[in-house]
């Protein structure tokens, strides 16, 4: 089943967390874009905003799009993908019973690794890893929650909670963690 993981491609990804990520919306001349829809064109790597709905016109219509400002760095891309991907891998692990059970797992650890890479690219050298955090307040809002003694003791297993996605691979591997032990009562032929 480890092979699965190699089978799991960047659209997939994208597929199951469309609600999760501003990815980077690449135009597709196939594809009918709305009003106010913003692409991007990857070859001559210009933004665009449609000014009319259902377009399906080419970029190159001006009375269809305007050209716009914006960067891609606003965005996550395929390449971004792809590194968090080939991050996970080094896991070498493919927990799950089924191949969708594999790659449901999988998906949740490459999207703890992207999430990672963001905060780690945005903040530079400066970037620490601070632990968990079991509670914060903005005022008079406050939230707190527990984490398991031996997930906080885990050096492996606790990297994983600083973002949610690390969590959530955690619950969704934590039954492959479990060691199950049976005793059975035995007899003796010594008299």
């Amino acid at each position: 089943m480890d092979n699965t993981l190699n089978n799991v491609t960047i659209e997939q990804f994208k597929s199951y967390f469309t609600r999760d990520f501003f990815f980077l919306p690449v135009y597709e001349a196939d594809k009918s874009y709305k009003l106010g829809a913003v692409v991007y064109d990857d070859e001559n790597e210009i933004f665009y905003k449609s000014k009319i709905s259902k377009n399906r016109e080419t970029l190159d219509n001006t009375d269809a799009w305007e050209e716009i400002e914006d960067d891609t760095l606003n965005y996550i891309t395929d390449d971004d993908i792809r590194k968090a991907m080939t991050q996970a891998k080094v896991n070498g692990k493919a927990f799950g019973e089924t191949c969708n059970e594999a790659v449901n797992i999988y998906l949740h650890l490459v999207a703890y690794y992207l999430v990672v890479d963001l905060k780690n690219s945005s903040q530079g050298v400066n970037s620490t890893y601070l632990g968990m955090v079991n509670s914060k307040s903005v005022g008079s809002v406050s939230e707190s929650y527990a984490i398991p003694q031996w997930l906080q003791n885990n050096p492996l297993y606790s990297m994983y909670g600083q973002n949610g996605y690390g969590l959530k691979y955690l619950s969704l591997i934590a039954p492959y963690l479990a060691c199950t032990i049976m005793f059975s009562r035995g007899g003796s032929t010594c008299g």
